[in-house]
């Protein structure tokens, strides 16, 4: 049901973890290769496996395993040595976990943008950095963009290298963020995806992974406009699954790397802006800006990262070639929007909207991220302001409510929780806003996206059929939302 959040898989269902397999006829063999993921979010693997599939004319297709090492400290390197040694065909993990020229990056507030972040991805200046994972007994395919990660601060602001002197930060396993949080004179605090932040002042993280892991606390603060590094996914597969593919299999897989960027990069943008928001309107952090001044202080504290990262031949050339493609670029650094304070919608009186309707959706409609709490039988309760939904299908039941705006053809809806049967955590969440164009005509109601705003297609997907006036007890019995709801 949340627009954005962990992407399901684009799979065929076949036994076993590791080696390739053929399903089908002889008229219509399809190869299918197992892709261990070591972290729970799925938006980079499935844009890639939705673009093997595209270029093979479905020949060759992913299926996405997890990683057994989740939540381990050591989360990526682990999976990495999973596909070394034939655990699985193909593997991806941040190209954080790699020593060699993928170090450059990461050179802290180098790759500022999400537009230099894909010029970056998509030319030939990542092709010596998969070189180097050949002695690692592993070909690589591709790196795709990640998001971009900034400082939190769990109890004060992280803006200048005094914030971060002798303060414990928490980071995923990276030896360059290391290096940064070390000069900046902060403790780093290697984490797992799933460890306890309790004693931290802050951490380096995307917001994505802010608001899944609910680090927007009273007295949080995040850098809006501190661009420490992005977190791409760098590909790869056994080498010798990989040399037994057919020449045509390796260029799909490459060219299905490639062919992601664009797609995964608009992916992060849209993201970042949307969760921004969301956390704006829960009201518990603070947005903090840099000034020039803060941002020059930081540069320079960082210098001797470059110096070491620069002893290495190949990563000085990389770092210089991306200096001078951000020259070239001269692309504004990426920064949050700015975060002027809740401004909820008010209870109005009856609309138009108000009532009981139902909807019924297919899978198909739930495209690109297939997730499956965002299809389904739905039931909408609309009255007087306040709102409640239910969504069900055989694997997933969810809820979600809040309140809600009308304005002429355009409705707006501010969650205040959701919950439910989410096998994918993609219910919807506090501070989500939703804007959409309304058409309502005798018991029809029909949705359309609204010009700058975030109109999810899976509300959208089909009109709503009336059953007649607010009625809660419409909503599921297997997954009801809260009784209060609803309330006054």
């Amino acid at each position: 049901m949340f627009s954005r959040r962990s992407i399901a898989v684009l799979a065929l269902v076949v036994s076993g973890c590791g080696g390739a397999s053929r399903v089908g006829g002889a008229a219509d063999e399809t190869r299918v290769l197992t892709l261990m993921n070591p972290i729970g979010d799925r938006q980079e693997v499935t844009v890639f496996a939705d673009e093997v599939a595209r270029l093979s004319g479905g020949d060759l297709r992913i299926r996405v395993v997890a990683s057994p090492h989740l939540g381990a400290t050591d989360f990526e390197a682990a999976a990495i040595a999973d596909v070394r040694r034939g655990r699985a065909d193909l593997g991806l993990a941040g190209s954080r976990a790699f020593a060699g020229s993928v170090r450059a990056l990461h050179a802290p507030l180098l790759i500022d943008s999400y537009a230099l972040e894909e010029r970056v991805l998509a030319g030939e200046l990542t092709r010596p950095m998969l070189d180097e994972l050949r002695p690692l007994g592993l070909a690589g395919l591709g790196i795709l963009p990640g998001p971009i990660r900034r400082p939190v601060g769990l109890k004060g602001r992280l803006l200048a290298p005094g914030d971060f002197r002798g303060a414990a930060i928490g980071e995923q396993q990276s030896p360059v963020a290391q290096a940064t949080l070390r000069a900046l004179g902060a403790q780093a605090v290697p984490l797992s995806v799933t460890r306890d932040e309790a004693g931290l002042a802050g951490l380096e993280t995307s917001m994505m992974a802010l608001d899944a892991g609910g680090y927007d606390v009273a007295g949080s603060h995040v850098a809006a406009n501190v661009d420490l590094w992005p977190r791409p996914f760098v590909v790869f597969a056994n080498a010798d699954a990989f040399d037994g593919l057919t020449d045509d299999e390796r260029r799909v897989l490459r060219a299905a790397a490639g062919s992601a960027v664009p797609r995964i990069a608009a992916l992060h943008r849209r993201t970042d802006a949307e969760v921004a928001g969301n956390v704006c309107r829960r009201g518990r952090m603070t947005f903090d800006v840099a000034t020039a001044a803060d941002l020059r202080r930081l540069r320079s504290a960082v210098e001797p990262v470059y110096r070491d990262l620069g002893h290495d031949p190949a990563t000085r050339a990389a770092l210089e070639s991306i200096a001078g493609l951000k020259r070239q670029m001269a692309e504004p650094a990426a920064a949050l929007p700015a975060c002027a304070g809740d401004a909820s919608p008010r209870a109005p009186a009856r609309t138009r909207l108000d009532g009981t309707w139902e909807m019924e959706t297919r899978r198909s409609a739930a495209a690109p991220e297939y997730l499956d709490e965002n299809w389904g039988h739905w039931v909408f309760v609309f009255d007087r302001g306040r709102f409640a939904i239910t969504q069900e299908n055989a694997t997933s039941c969810t809820w979600g409510y809040g309140t809600y705006t009308v304005d002429g053809s355009k409705a707006t809806w501010r969650f205040a929780d959701g919950g439910g049967q989410a096998p994918n955590g993609a219910q919807n969440k506090p501070g989500e806003q939703f804007t959409y164009r309304l058409s309502v005509f005798r018991d029809t109601v029909t949705l359309g996206p609204a010009t700058g705003a975030i109109s999810p297609v899976n509300f959208r997907a089909e009109p709503w059929r009336r059953l007649g006036p607010p009625a809660p007890e419409k909503l599921s019995r297997r997954c009801p939302a809260p009784a209060s709801a609803l309330a006054e």
